[in-house]
């Protein structure tokens, strides 16, 4: 197979950054977090670097070698951040294993990439519930995982009765032996062909596949992100992206160093707007699924109280409003926020550039180190996913498939290449599996993924996810999911968000309202109601079905919700609905709620 590659040649890869910064800004911080008091603690770049170089010497002293793949099963955490640098100086690769993983995804995931040295940390939404913690679900794997040979605990971390497992003081020990040279030996011979992480799709359907991705895959993409914007040292930026995904590892562990930015690890997901708020970063990275929450709550603000709308309109107050309600979200300093992922409703868009709020969507993949394409403030259409990168080719193949070739593209699928050679073709194009098009001024329109094309049963093409975000707008929704393959009409299961209910029902304060949906509805229990009051009632009903109808005016006739059902619960990770990265996964919604979707069709 012949892989398309550039003719540039990096002599700086991110473990070189790392001590760039460390000799630079050796006092300067680097990471933030907050320990079980809620107060902040930093490492300073020389810190970070330090650690790294020691961790790197202890990988060594357990027998790691150059090119071995090291697994890290934790949420974010300062950790995680100085065992990938670790890994990469010592000449490895890193594979992110997501916090929320099963036992049976992580032995898939740990297994296949033949890890011998496992870390493993928290999830910080497990509630208490030791079957929900990495460090137990690693344990319980443990019996599959013949080729597992040491499982390095974090502080903090339980440690479970296991021969293999010991404590992260235990490991850091193990390098006191060895020069600084043995590493710095190691971080000098990197190629930028060598794979520096191994990252696991997220399995929407069968078994991930591990993406390799190369040093050079990374300081391309780099490269040209950088072209399009950049930032100072000790500019902060808010880490809540797993770092088990793809554009989580780009930005936190490739951008940032590379910028030397400040950044702040958020202790659990949900609380990434909270840490914004707090931090006021200058630039914030996010899914569709954050921007709807604060979306929704300045849009009740607005309509809550017409004279905001009003004051907005004259010029020597409408500074004043926007950098309040911009300080109010967490974004009062942003110069930069990102969203991807999926699709996001153009309305917010709108609303949050009528507001003097930088957000500008993008589109990429695992397999493309994250990103391909992306607006900008010299280049923005609302509606498309933006322009090409610096260096990376698009076009439009068969199907409307899009097809991406430049130095980002994967060195291929590990231990995989009958898939690599069906996602990679001879020229060196990338095969995203997505639909779109190009407009003749370079945007690129994402109208579809391949396999989530529905056929209806009179033949009609219909792509879900621009009819689901749509829904998503109505706000009381929380998700839809369509219904509508192979079927005589469309049809969507509607979830409820317990805290739009909370604020709009109950007149609460959004700041009052817990970010957790668990607590959410708790919350609904204090004030002596229950989300099922709100899911089985007929006037939630009839609200719902008079947006849709309204809705359903921007659609062809065979796009068109002709019935919905409402679910009694949120879709959630934990029950196998949504990525980590919150993305739906539609096979197990499917299984999961199958006898709901047959009921709509009953008739048909």
């Amino acid at each position: 197979m012949i892989h398309f590659l550039s003719v540039i040649e990096y002599t700086m890869f991110i473990p070189q950054h790392l001590m760039k910064n460390a000799a630079e800004y050796e006092n300067e911080p680097a990471i933030s977090w907050k320990n079980d008091a809620g107060a902040w603690e930093t490492m300073t770049w020389g810190e970070y670097n330090a650690d790294a170089m020691n961790i790197a010497k202890s990988l060594i002293a357990l027998g790691y070698e150059p090119q071995e793949n090291v697994s890290i099963y934790s949420y974010n955490r300062a950790e995680w951040y100085t065992c990938y640098a670790g890994g990469q100086i010592a000449g490895g690769a890193v594979v992110g294993v997501y916090h929320t993983c099963s036992p049976e995804e992580v032995e898939w995931v740990v297994g296949n990439s033949q890890s011998r040295i496992v870390f493993v940390g928290d999830n910080p939404m497990d509630g208490g519930d030791k079957s929900k913690m990495p460090v137990h679900r690693l344990h319980e794997a443990m019996a599959n995982l013949d080729s597992v040979e040491h499982v390095i605990v974090f502080d903090g971390v339980d440690i479970p009765d296991h021969p293999k497992m010991m404590s992260w003081s235990e490991f850091y020990s193990k390098g006191n032996s060895l020069a600084d040279s043995v590493v710095t030996e190691r971080a000098d011979a990197i190629k930028g062909d060598d794979v520096a992480s191994l990252i696991y799709t997220s399995g929407t359907t069968g078994n991930p596949k591990g993406v390799m991705l190369t040093h050079r895959n990374f300081e391309f993409e780099l490269d040209a992100v950088a072209e399009i914007f950049s930032y100072e040292q000790g500019e902060k930026y808010v880490s809540w992206l797993p770092l088990a995904h793809v554009f989580g590892q780009l930005v936190d562990c490739g951008y940032c160093v590379r910028q030397a930015m400040h950044m702040h690890i958020v202790d659990s997901p949900i609380h990434a707007v909270d840490y914004a708020k707090e931090v006021q970063p200058h630039l914030f990275i996010g899914v569709p699924r954050i921007y709807e929450k604060i979306y929704s709550n300045v849009k009740a603000a607005l309509d809550a109280k017409a004279i905001l709308r009003i004051l907005l309109k004259i010029p020597v107050i409408n500074g004043k409003i926007k950098g309040k309600l911009k300080t109010k979200i967490g974004l009062a300093n942003c110069r930069f926020a990102i969203t991807g992922a999926a699709p996001i409703n153009q309305d917010i868009l709108r609303l949050f550039h009528s507001l003097d709020i930088p957000i500008f969507e993008g589109y990429g993949m695992t397999e493309d180190t994250a990103g391909a394409t992306l607006n900008s403030p010299k280049a923005m259409k609302i509606g498309s996913v933006g322009k090409a990168f610096p260096g990376t080719e698009m076009m439009i193949g068969e199907g409307g498939e899009i097809l991406l070739r430049g130095d980002h593209v994967m060195k291929g699928y590990y231990n995989n290449p009958e898939a690599t050679a069906e996602t990679i073709d001879s020229d060196g194009w990338l095969h995203t599996g997505d639909v779109g098009k190009i407009d003749d001024s370079g945007y690129l329109f994402i109208t579809g993924r391949m396999k989530e094309i529905y056929v209806s049963s009179a033949g009609k093409n219909i792509a879900p996810l621009v009819i689901e975000e749509t829904m998503k707008s109505i706000p009381i929704v929380s998700q839809c999911f369509l219904v509508g393959d192979g079927r005589k009409y469309c049809s969507a299961l509607f979830t409820l968000d317990a805290g739009a209910i909370i604020r709009d029902k109950f007149g609460k304060d959004p700041n009052h309202i817990p970010k957790d949906p668990a607590e959410q509805v708790a919350m609904l229990e204090e004030l002596g109601s229950s989300i099922e009051e709100f899911t089985s009632s007929d006037e939630v009903r009839a609200e719902i079905q008079a947006a849709v109808d309204e809705l359903n005016g921007q659609f062809s006739n065979p796009e068109q919700l002709k019935k919905f059902t409402i679910l009694p619960r949120d879709l959630s990770v934990d029950h196998g609905e949504l990525t980590p990265t919150l993305k739906i996964r539609r096979k197990q919604i499917r299984e999961n709620w199958a006898a709901e979707i047959e009921e709509m069709y009953a008739d048909a």
